[in-house]
């Protein structure tokens, strides 16, 4: 008799470790993603780090090698309690915040940091 035939594999990456950002200028990026998002980043003026949900978040200044910064087709979503009030807070502090989609699967809004990655807040379905 044949051994059983596995048809599902098992997952060889269990979970996100760490999601870092290159950014060129440190203190600029620092007023969005610490002041403005809040997110209690600490560090100094090469990486800054927290870990948010169990998952490391840093932003690392950039260097030779590591090629233009750009979005591509990297989707981060930042969860938030309320992104309506996201939303106010954002534009309260001059940044461009998209419109917001709603759906079955929670809301949210897109806005673009100084470097120009593609970010989005995002609310659970209420």
């Amino acid at each position: 008799m044949l051994p059983p035939v596995r048809t599902t594999a098992e997952p060889l990456v269990s979970r996100i470790n760490v999601v870092y950002l290159y950014v060129s200028e440190m203190e600029r990026s620092l007023r969005l993603y610490r002041d403005v998002l809040g997110i209690p980043l600490e560090g100094d003026g090469d990486w800054q780090e927290t870990s948010l949900g169990g998952i490391r978040f840093a932003l690392h200044r950039t260097r030779d090698g590591i090629g233009a910064l750009s979005s591509g087709t990297m989707h981060i979503n930042l969860e938030v309690a309320d992104v309506d009030a996201a939303a106010e807070r954002l534009r309260a502090a001059g940044v461009e915040a998209g419109e917001t989609m709603r759906d079955d699967w929670g809301a949210a809004l897109e806005l673009t940091d100084p470097d120009g990655y593609r970010l989005y807040l995002f609310q659970h379905p209420r």
